[in-house]
């Protein structure tokens, strides 16, 4: 805290946990010596019935420590972790702008940073990611990285300050809970004592190199990048003036390369330089993943003339001659009073064109997922990182409408009112998976599924109704000789949770006995219907029993169910489209995506 002036205030946040209590303690006990003033910030996120009251005392026990302002921050979230992280992170800092603060300090530790290592590096994360959490970044500060979770709880001890365990940190429906509990230990068990910080050890020198390259690829990009609006494509939307009053839209950003430089550059300078372009134009931080940036890498290294590849949010990446050019979305001008998408010629609903293909249904071609992010400094688990991959990687499909050379106006066809998700869907607030991610993706299953089956006859059996959309289309692209079941299954519980207790709906019509049998499922939320399901099946005597899911919520599992084939993780959010459902609508629709609060309120498409 050298860096603050004298007076400035700073903010612990504390969640009544030993680490937390332990930083609170020694800001009240260093900032009055620095000439500081020192303050706690509590976020209540509503998780039980006694999170409020626990959170008052916890600020009332700061204020005894000379503590003030101590606040309660409300920032209530369904019960998941990354909901609960980015909620807290926008409430700290919205706190700490309204209060002046210099700084906010949180208490996370070395064995969180080894736990953040170990989480990243199973999502197969780059050298940013690795580098774990930063002891500073922006106003947000982390003192205690170089402790141990002990040191923290040693030293409430001998302050005699009682702290409370978070029953949430041992619940195994949280992956950190998991490495925590179960992971590192094992590790620690197995290759001896030293893992913890030996992860910790090598975050630190893997954060070294990044801030390296990102320097180094900054200082190259300043050089290399023409930046400019794509006028072409705003005379494009522009209307005529016998269509006034109709919508248009306005140009968008532009980033454009040579090739030839882009080639010299070595590979980790070049990533990094059209990953900082792809944000630059408007792509979402959160949603750009390793396989754009390699995807737009090939346009470079592996030219073979693809067609453009689209990028999360709309943009879009094309080679012309010897440019690379990275183009944003196109954003779309208010409507004019009045207008409506039946007054201008647009279906409603079920019958909403896409938003690269102005076509009836049956016939949509999305160019990319939407913007995801949010802030990007809003989750500790993944620091904001332009440069690196901090996503599950997935294969990217590089197939979109056809666009032309970025000067002529041709950047596939966008009907006007498509809105942020990029779906041109009404209800959808965000699109997660792309039709084109999803098609992707479902190519690659079925030649791993080829594969692992050579030689064997296989039994699909679709869970219903969810499954129908994957069974169709899996079934479709494999090679190997099956045939299908179906059934269907029901979970006893709420609406929006299983409790695992299932009965049988429609049941098999033959008996699956020797047979090779894959399992196939929409999504895997919870994990309880499908652990009870194969229980079942396993009963009934198959040669082998395989699960094959398109999309797996990791937050929300609460059971260990080996799936051997996985499409895409997404996050812990209720969602529709391609076989998933909100009262019984959506399943229909080409993409995976979020709805909007007004869909879900009203319960059925406008």
């Amino acid at each position: 805290m050298d860096d603050l002036e004298p007076g400035a205030l700073v903010l612990a946040a504390c969640s009544g946990g030993p680490d937390s209590w332990a930083l609170a303690a020694a800001l009240a006990f260093v900032a009055p010596r620095r000439a500081l003033r020192a303050g706690l910030l509590i976020v209540d996120h509503g998780w039980d019935a006694g999170s409020a009251t626990r959170a008052e005392q916890v600020a009332a026990r700061g204020r005894d420590l000379g503590l003030r302002p101590a606040e309660v921050l409300v920032a209530h979230t369904a019960r998941s972790e990354g909901l609960a992280r980015d909620a807290r992170r926008v409430a700290l800092l919205d706190a700490a702008a309204r209060l002046g603060a210099g700084a906010v300090l949180l208490g996370h530790t070395l064995d969180d940073q080894a736990e953040t290592v170990l989480l990243r590096l199973a999502r197969g994360a780059g050298a940013r990611s690795l580098g774990g959490m930063r002891p500073r970044l922006g106003l947000l500060r982390r003192p205690l990285l170089g402790l141990r979770r002990a040191d923290t709880r040693a030293a409430c001890q001998a302050l005699g300050l009682a702290f409370w365990d978070d029953p949430s940190n041992a619940e195994r429906a949280f992956a950190r809970a998991r490495v925590r509990h179960s992971v590192l230990p094992l590790l620690e068990a197995e290759l001896g004592p030293g893992i913890t910080e030996s992860l910790a050890r090598g975050a630190d020198l893997l954060r070294a190199d990044a801030d390296a390259l990102d320097s180094a690829a900054a200082a190259v990009y300043a050089t290399l990048a023409s930046h400019g609006a794509d006028e072409n494509q705003a005379r494009h939307d522009r209307p005529h003036p016998d269509q006034a009053g109709q919508v248009g839209g306005t140009g968008r950003g532009q980033v454009t390369f040579t090739v030839a430089a882009l080639a010299a550059l070595p590979t980790a300078i070049r990533g990094r330089l059209l990953r900082r372009a792809a944000l630059e134009v408007g792509t979402s931080a959160s949603a750009l993943r390793a396989e754009h940036v390699w995807a737009v890498e090939d346009l470079v290294t592996r030219w073979r003339g693809q067609k453009p590849v689209p990028l999360p949010t709309g943009a879009l990446a094309r080679r012309w001659d010897d440019r690379i050019t990275l183009t944003g979305p196109r954003v779309p001008a208010p409507a004019p009073t009045g207008w409506s998408s039946a007054a201008a010629g647009w279906p409603s609903a079920a019958g909403w064109p896409s938003a690269a293909d102005p076509h009836p249904p049956g016939n949509q071609h999305l160019p990319g997922t939407p913007d995801l992010s949010g802030d990007p400094d809003l989750s500790a688990d993944q620091e904001p990182a332009y440069p690196e991959e901090d996503d599950p990687v997935s294969q990217v499909a590089t197939t979109t409408a056809e666009g032309g050379h970025p000067e002529n106006g041709h950047s596939g066809n966008r009907h006007p009112g498509s809105g942020r998700s990029g779906s041109g869907h009404p209800d959808i607030d965000e699109v997660l998976v792309s039709s084109s991610e999803i098609a992707a993706k479902i190519a690659e299953l079925a030649a791993r599924v080829d594969a692992d089956y050579a030689g064997r006859e296989i039994l699909l059996v679709g869970v219903l109704k969810g499954a129908v959309m994957v069974m169709a289309d899996l079934s479709r692209a494999l090679h190997v000789p099956l045939t299908m079941e179906f059934m269907a299954v029901s979970s006893y519980g709420s609406s929006t949770s299983s409790s695992g207790v299932v009965r049988i709906l429609k049941d098999l019509d033959r008996s699956i006995e020797g047979r090779d049998v894959l399992v196939v499922e929409d999504i895997i939320d919870s994990g309880l219907t499908l652990s009870w399901l194969l229980k079942n099946l396993r009963s009934r005597g198959p040669a082998s029993l395989e699960v094959l899911a398109l999309f797996r919520k990791p937050e929300a599992i609460t059971v260990d169910v080996d799936v051997r084939y996985v499409g895409f993780d997404i996050p812990s959010a209720f969602v529709v489209g391609y076989g998933l459902d909100y009262s019984e609508y959506y399943r229909t629709l080409p993409f995976v995506g979020t709805l909007t609060p007004a869909a879900i309120e009203r319960g059925a498409p406008s």
